[in-house]
């Protein structure tokens, strides 16, 4: 196949072309063509199987109507799709039984694990595939980059559909597809998340007995205008499961979408809006607080979000009705153990299932709602279960026992594939009647959760319990690897694997894909109850040093890489366990020293900034420096101190960050610490600069700080530093000195494989050409600017070349376009509260100052005004398209 390699987990790798397909509206075939529909399928198969084989490929896997191949290469890979589109559409189909194959390509590095193809990359090509449309071929930029010119047959072409946010993927992705001769080229635009406007999975859990509550949830948010519904109840009721299955019911009466976000993952109420701008892919802008951000960018669309677990940050109802107060059209579903106690809360309890009456006869027993989700359930684990009168007795007992729980009962029906329903009923007796005479504190229903989860526990060998409590360690799931590391002082690799797999088979552990990797992960009811556990034992303390141990060592790993071309593994890997690391900076900051907390925090730095996430850094910033200080180490304080500074800076506020860094400067240069002085020196100098309070002091700081990096061979330190003595002399009005810098920058740049700076600089060069009167210059420089920042996910700086390119209208003379563009960034920029820093404001309003003489007062208030009002999409298409 490809390039093969092995990894580090001794699976062997493969630099492959992906090819996926399935065919387009397969069940209304189906449906209309019953009696053909199977011979079509099979003709079907055998012009792809035809297409695959004759260039090479292999193929890995069939669905249903979906094929995944693998082929060596890109062109081999392209005129294999080609090939079978092309066979398909010359096909005489029975009764026009036509087929319309979408098809998906995209080329990566791909792992063999037994006969399965994994790996991120596997996940990124199907979902490239189900974006097409029947007979459309989709590409990735990485297979278009590596078709060479002898795959382009006569006529043949490839079209740019622009950058699209794909499901579960972070990072926007620029698509292409095949415009080839003969073939159908007209397609709708593709369905990416934009069309999709959800991230809620579309194939629910099992769900049973709650109509009633789904129209009720449904009429207080459409019918009666309630914009905050709470659903409340004891753990394991089911609130989760009735607002997404809400959730999923009203995508369609929400023109912006209906998101689920997930509160269990954060330890504070301050990181609700941060959180909340994760989810809906909301990047914080510099100088605002999350939660303006939220505002802004939500405006009056009409949005739905579903805040899940509100109970422990209970304290941060503030957040939602503030969002709603600026936000009319926005609307909320909470899932919480109680009330937000707030005004225009509606709540409705979500109790136990319906029970199931003794007395009953087996046709109505059969259709409780406790008695059809644990046959649902147990027939997952013995498929050829069945529900007899004479099982159904015992099923209404157990689910009798357990109070309609939905939690309890799917803990129970995972043992029967050990226990059959007499014997499972007995066991839980006994477990439940210890257990209500301990606990007699809390909710009944929650003792009799408690008492099934205990029960479940119980079954467990001492291994398997100690494992169980172990894992309550994590939050937000983790995966195999984090787990060994964790339960490593106590049992080997093989032995943790085992308990996982034995913790999996009894429900009392869950997995799922993320990522195109597997994820595992305790149910929130769950991971509190064995928490308490590993609280009582004494392990706690060293759990949690072993957790933060762990996730410290993977943030430092994926730190160095969080702005290079190599970043999209590392950036998304960091945002899956944002949970884990919260937690291991909590924990950090909660010990006698701050060696810990320096590390973590400082390699954190980056990524926080270039993913925009302010409050979040701001907030730890605050907990760390507090934590340094208090047990009086100059060393990690002046880390601490350097990195908060940065942080200060780069999100709007130079007069805190002139505070940080010359304390951090001061405490570096009395404990020697030459490449903290170099950092801390550069904030320092360019915040003189900045609040122009010493212009000859803060250039000599920065200077000192260049000279330093230098000798200590820190080439990424020195281009902040070039880049910082830039933006001074631009500021002065010296662009030439200002050039000097910018490329010496980027020359480092390219050899560091940064992807962060270079859209910065080059929208600061395209300006320097226009002022020059160079527009076909500055045209490149800003449409590579505006190329780069999209493909990795920068939007400050998307606006910033956009700006740029509004420039390059205006010198070309085409003043309108010019004016449309401002108009959109003025636009988005006012969402936002926000402006562009002081030497790029400037030059944007040179812009818009000679833009206006040029069309006349009048017609460019009609511009700006179109301009303002047109999709941003639309707005990028067009600044693309300028040369």
């Amino acid at each position: 196949m490809g390039t093969q390699l092995t990894s580090n987990d001794g699976l062997q790798s493969e630099s492959v072309c992906m090819l996926f397909t399935d065919i387009e509206g397969s069940t209304g075939l189906v449906d209309r063509y019953a009696d053909v529909y199977p011979l079509m399928l099979s003709r079907h198969h055998e012009l792809l199987r035809n297409a695959i084989e004759s260039h090479g490929g292999e193929e890995v896997g069939v669905a249903g109507d979906s094929i995944f191949a693998l082929f060596p290469g890109a062109d081999l890979g392209v005129r294999a799709a080609i090939d079978a589109q092309i066979a398909i559409s010359k096909e005489k189909w029975a009764k026009g039984c036509e087929p319309k194959v979408r098809m998906g390509l995209h080329a990566g590095t791909v792992q063999r694990h037994e006969s399965a193809i994994v790996g991120i990359e596997v996940h990124r090509a199907a979902r490239i595939s189900a974006v097409a449309h029947g007979g459309q071929i989709v590409i990735s930029h990485a297979v278009r980059d590596d078709i060479s010119q002898s795959a382009i047959q006569p006529g043949m072409h490839i079209r740019d559909l622009g950058f699209h946010r794909l499901k579960d993927l972070r990072y926007p992705e620029a698509l292409f597809d095949l415009v080839v001769p003969g073939l159908p080229s007209d397609f709708a635009p593709i369905s990416s998340m934009g069309a999709n406007r959800t991230n809620l999975a579309l194939e629910p859990e099992a769900f049973f007995g709650r109509d009633a509550d789904v129209e009720k949830v449904r009429r207080l948010i459409l019918e009666s205008g309630r914009r905050l519904v709470t659903l409340t109840g004891t753990g394991g009721s089911g609130k989760t499961s009735l607002s997404l299955v809400v959730g999923r019911s009203l995508i369609q009466s929400f023109a912006r979408g209906v998101f689920f976000a997930q509160l269990g993952n954060i330890h504070s109420a301050d990181l609700i809006p941060s959180a909340i701008c994760q989810t809906l892919g909301i990047q914080e802008v510099a100088g605002l607080s999350a939660i303006e951000s939220l505002r802004n960018s939500i405006g009056d669309a009409h949005l739905l979000l579903i805040l899940d677990t509100f109970e422990h940050v209970i304290a941060g109802a503030p957040t939602v009705t503030s969002l709603m107060k600026e936000c009319p059209h926005l609307a909320f579903i909470v899932t919480s153990r109680e009330t937000l106690g707030v005004r225009g809360e509606t709540e409705v309890v979500v109790g136990p299932l319906p029970l199931p009456d003794e007395r009953a006869p087996f046709d109505e027993v059969s259709q409780n709602p406790c008695v059809r989700l644990f046959v649902d359930l147990a027939q997952r684990e013995r498929p050829e279960f069945r529900l007899t009168p004479d099982v159904a007795r015992e099923i209404v007992q157990i689910c009798r026992r357990l109070d309609g729980l939905p939690l309890a009962i799917e803990l129970a029906a995972s043992h029967i594939r050990v226990l059959d329903p007499a014997a499972l009923s007995r066991r839980l007796v006994r477990g439940l009647h210890s257990l209500k005479h301990k606990v007699r504190d809390v909710d009944p229903r929650h003792r009799t959760l408690r008492a099934a989860i205990q029960w479940s526990e119980d079954l467990l060998t001492k291994d398997e319990r100690e494992a169980f409590r172990k894992l309550s360690v994590f939050v937000g799931g983790f995966d195999v690897a984090a787990a060994e590391y964790v339960m490593a002082p106590w049992c080997n690799g093989d032995e943790a694997v085992e308990h996982l797999e034995s913790l999996l088979a009894k429900n009392l552990v869950y997995q799922n894909v993320t990522l195109g990797k597997p994820r595992l992960h305790l149910l929130d009811t769950i991971r509190e109850y064995a928490s308490q556990g590993l609280s009582q034992s004494g392990s706690l303390q060293n759990c949690q040093a072993q957790h933060a141990r762990y996730f410290a060592a993977l943030v430092a790993d994926d730190a160095p890489n969080v702005m290079r071309h190599n970043q999209r593994d590392c950036v998304e890997r960091l945002f899956q366990e944002t949970g884990n690391i919260r937690a291991a900076l909590e924990w950090l900051m909660k010990q006698s020293d701050a060696d810990g907390t320096a590390k973590l925090f400082c390699a954190l730095k980056w990524f926080w900034i270039s993913r925009g996430q302010f409050s979040e850094a701001k907030r730890w910033s605050k907990v760390a420096v507090a934590q340094a200080r208090h047990v009086g180490e100059a060393g990690p304080l002046a880390e601490i101190l350097d990195a908060a500074g940065w942080i200060s800076y780069m999100s709007g506020d130079p007069a805190r960050a002139h505070e940080l860094s010359n304390e951090s400067h001061r405490l570096c240069l009395e404990l020697g610490n030459q490449a903290g002085a170099a950092s801390s020196g550069i904030i320092l100098g360019i915040a003189k600069v900045t609040l122009g309070e010493d212009l000859e002091t803060g250039l000599e700081l920065i200077s000192g700080s260049l000279e330093l990096f230098r000798a200590l061979g820190d080439d990424y330190g020195a281009v902040v530093a070039l880049i910082a003595f830039g933006e001074g002399a631009r500021s002065e009005g010296d662009e030439k000195t200002a050039e000097k810098y910018y490329q010496e920058a980027l020359s480092l740049l390219e050899g560091l494989g940064d992807t962060y700076w270079p859209g910065h600089l080059l929208q600061n060069l395209a300006h320097f050409r226009l002022h020059q009167g160079d527009w076909k210059e500055a045209a490149r420089l800003a449409r590579d600017a505006l190329a780069i920042s999209e493909r990795y996910d920068y939007p400050v700086v998307v606006n910033l070349a956009t700006a740029a390119v509004s420039g390059v209208f205006l010198a070309k003379g085409a003043a309108k376009e010019a004016a449309w563009i401002i108009g959109a960034i003025q636009a988005r920029l006012t969402r936002f509260g926000a402006r562009f820093e002081p030497t790029d404001n400037a030059d944007f309003q040179k812009i818009i100052s000679v833009t206006r003489e040029t069309l006349g007062e009048e017609q460019f208030a009609s511009c700006v005004s179109k301009g303002s009002s047109a999709s941003w999409e639309d707005i990028l298409a067009l600044a693309r398209s300028c040369s």
